[in-house]
């Protein structure tokens, strides 16, 4: 095993994956390391929007999308559990796609790149030296050691284990939820995103590769506990095509498929961007927008994006730890955070079903306004 690298990526995720690749490309001697095995199931909207296509395309790796044969979205679709609905065209074709299927993917990539991929391996401990960092391993066939000159974080919504800073402490304005998905068979072809909001959270329903729909909710404990728990996902569908004739129609046939179940928890919105915890980070480690905007992925691509450069300089010697810190915090601070506050500021009246309702109405009389609402919560170029 390898053990003395250039960079250590911790988490192998979409943002983790990418940068492993990036990296290895420029000819970096690159570790990628995640607690999990793959491929596996994650509870994720599994949406991969016009931006995220428009960075993959920047990343050279869009062409991984294009062979898994993704569902194409043009539309999304609102309703409210009062009855409301509302139609937006998205601002252009996105893509339906499993987790599953990409993030192992992305990880063959960077494996094929060069990269030295460790899964089923947990971060136990993270150490600065003089020289860049000491990376502690713990798996089941027992510990190893990493050495490199930077580490960088893409280990996700939570912090690594005993691995927390100011800047990453969570505000008691921040909300906590429960993510959860199931994959189920689909009739139709439509391609929609259906996005259903209720009382404690909201759910998407979504077409992904291979004949199926991603249904991903995202609600909070109180929610769960209301809806049945681990039948949560059965429950609320049942309340939502009793409410709304469209669901109906595209659910009336649907099964679970079995095996793609996956929850998280917590998943935590913070609407403020962090891109630095000690060491760079990218991903959900930067930031969590409410999934139902459909940016979750745009916006740990775009963090790839920045950040990637950086790195590189940072490795040749072409710029100091300082520079990169302030140079990439300053980029994502000015790209994400208007995508964040709308994001956040939506979610909380779209998650209010009087409130909800009235928005849906209103964007039904004005619908330039509804698109603006729109793009207020896409990134910047």
């Amino acid at each position: 095993m390898k053990t003395e690298f250039d960079a250590v990526v911790i988490g192998a995720g979409i943002a983790g994956s990418s940068m492993a690749y990036c990296l290895a490309k420029q000819g970096w001697q690159v570790a990628l390391v995640d607690k999990d095995t793959f491929p596996r199931h994650k509870a994720c909207g599994e949406f991969i929007s016009p931006e995220s296509l428009g960075t993959l395309k920047t990343l050279e790796l869009d062409g991984i999308v294009a062979s898994l044969q993704p569902s194409p979205i043009t539309l999304v679709r609102l309703h409210t559990e009062r009855g409301v609905s509302l139609t937006i065209p998205l601002t252009g074709t996105a893509m339906g796609l499993s987790r599953q299927a990409l993030d192992a993917s992305l990880q063959r990539s960077a494996l094929d790149n060069g990269a030295s991929v460790y899964t089923g391996r947990s971060v136990s401990e993270l150490k600065e030296t003089v020289n860049g960092h000491v990376v502690e391993l713990a798996s089941k066939e027992g510990r190893s050691q990493l050495t490199c000159r930077t580490v960088i974080a893409a280990w996700g919504r939570r912090p690594l284990n005993g691995f927390q800073t100011t800047g990453q402490k969570h505000k008691s304005n921040n909300r906590t939820y429960v993510g959860i998905k199931s994959h189920y068979t689909r009739s139709d072809s439509d391609p929609v995103v259906d996005l259903y909001f209720f009382q404690g959270g909201y759910i998407g329903i979504s077409p992904i590769e291979g004949g199926h729909l991603n249904v991903a909710a995202l609600i909070t404990n109180p929610a769960l506990i209301k809806h049945g728990g681990s039948d949560a996902i059965p429950n609320i569908l049942k309340s939502a095509v009793n409410r709304i004739p469209v669901l109906k129609k595209r659910l009336e046939h649907a099964i679970a498929v079995p095996g793609t179940q996956a929850a998280t928890f917590p998943v935590i919105i913070r609407p403020e961007p962090n891109g630095w915890n000690g060491i760079p980070c990218i991903g959900d480690a930067v930031a969590v927008i409410p999934p139902f905007c459909g940016d979750g992925m745009a916006m740990a691509l775009r963090s790839v994006e920045l950040c990637a450069p950086r790195a590189n300089s940072y490795l040749l010697g072409q710029c100091s730890y300082s520079e990169w810190k302030n140079a990439y915090t300053m980029q994502i601070k000015q790209q994400l955070s208007g995508a964040l506050r709308w994001g956040s500021l939506l979610e909380r009246i779209l998650t209010n079903p009087i409130l909800s309702s009235w928005l849906l109405q209103l964007g039904s009389f004005m619908p330039g306004t509804a698109e603006k609402l729109v793009r207020a919560t896409r990134l910047r170029g």
